[in-house]
């Protein structure tokens, strides 16, 4: 990993994908830093008062893939799986409709990190199998609850906007209110189980 400063009293740590988790755990736990931010392979952490590139570089060096993160809570969130793509993700995988939904609703994923839009929260643990590249030709208007799968990730889109992710479903919950306490129904660390429901 790799340790750099960040303007006065910040530094950007650089990791692999698969050290995030264990590594945004790590500098919660340290009670070191006001913020924490994971990205899809840094974590950003802000501090107030004096603290050295040297000693985050050894809180961090003890952090590897396997170190355990905090388990975080499980949020459950109940979902169609209609998606306007689950036809071609079906097509593509070689696998049925049933099979797709059934993989997908059987994975219990982290919610690594946001970035996008308010809310949206890239949702690591999708089985290789489902793992696709994003759309050629990106939509214009996706739905605001558009469950959602690219690469390595899976997702609900929070707001109305463009995106290029294979649609499978949609939900009806609410994953971002910039009024609530918590705006963001997710956060990093949690696990996420997607319950099918019927129409």
């Amino acid at each position: 990993m790799i340790v750099s400063a960040y303007g006065w009293q910040a530094a950007l740590i650089e990791c692999d994908p698969n050290e995030v988790s264990a590594l945004n755990s790590a500098c919660l736990q340290s009670q070191l830093f006001t913020e924490v931010v994971p990205a899809e392979c840094t974590v950003l952490v802000c501090w107030d008062g004096e603290l050295s590139i040297a000693r985050i570089e050894k809180l961090v060096s003890s952090v590897t893939p396997a170190t355990e993160a905090n388990v975080g809570r499980l949020v459950e969130i109940p979902v169609r799986y209609d998606g306007q793509d689950l036809d071609q993700v079906a097509k593509r995988t070689g696998l049925s409709k049933s099979k797709v939904i059934e993989l997908h609703s059987s994975t219990t994923f982290t919610a690594a990190f946001a970035g996008f839009a308010p809310g949206f929260m890239y949702c690591i643990g999708l089985p290789e199998v489902l793992q696709l590249p994003r759309r050629s030709t990106p939509r214009v208007k996706v739905p605001a609850g558009s469950l959602a799968m690219a690469d390595t990730y899976t997702a609900i889109y929070p707001l109305n906007s463009p995106g290029g992710w294979n649609l499978i479903g949609t939900t009806d919950v609410q994953m971002f209110d910039a009024s609530a306490q918590q705006p963001s129904l997710l956060l990093p660390g949690d696990r996420v189980r997607f319950v099918p429901v019927s129409k």
